[in-house]
């Protein structure tokens, strides 16, 4: 996948609002055997624009104790986010793909860096849906519900995206869960 302009800009954007936090000394992870020192290292001293999937993914996939440094998650983050507009997700499963956030307490993040969230998750849902064939929605949707990011904007931004194949993606959605599985954070 790769990402459209408009996503590309969000990314820039998203880069500049959390340029603000500096590369960990220390890493909330669950163990050395997760997350080795050599990556550990690797991570600190790699710039983030340069950090490679493969590392990025050894961090996200081993985190630590609740909750996790928020500063920690926000350094990573428009990496991250890079590597998912991408469709570079999580080795385990995509719908991990964005766990930390929600690991994270977010009660000092800023307003901006909410809102940057839900700005990311919506232009993601409007590019994965604006194909031309029926995509899944269902992980993408879970993925983003479990950074705790608000599904009905994500929903809202499927819809207004015109043509057929948006309408048979959401409707094949709707058709799955008809009995009420999908809630909003």
């Amino acid at each position: 996948m790769h990402p459209t302009p408009a996503m590309q800009a969000l990314i820039e954007q998203i880069y500049h609002i959390f340029r603000r936090y500096p590369a960990p000394k220390q890493f909330v992870v669950c163990c050395e055997y997760c997350l080795s020192q050599q990556e550990q290292k690797a991570l600190r001293n790699t710039s983030l624009r340069a950090i490679p999937y493969s590392l990025i993914n050894a961090w996200n996939s081993s985190p630590g104790p609740d909750p996790q440094n928020s500063d920690e998650v926000r350094y990573f983050l428009p990496r991250l986010l890079e590597f998912v507009a991408q469709g570079q997700f999580d080795n385990i499963h995509e719908v991990f793909s964005l766990r930390r956030i929600n690991l994270a307490s977010k009660e000092n993040w800023r307003e901006d860096e909410r809102e940057i969230l839900q700005q990311f998750a919506c232009q993601y849902m409007t590019d994965w849906v604006s194909g031309d064939e029926a995509v899944e929605l269902q992980y993408k949707l879970e993925m983003f519900f479990r950074a705790d990011i608000a599904l009905s904007p994500l929903l809202d931004a499927i819809i207004s995206v015109p043509g057929f194949w948006s309408a048979a993606s959401l409707a094949c959605l709707l058709n799955t869960y008809r009995d009420g599985y999908i809630r909003d954070n």
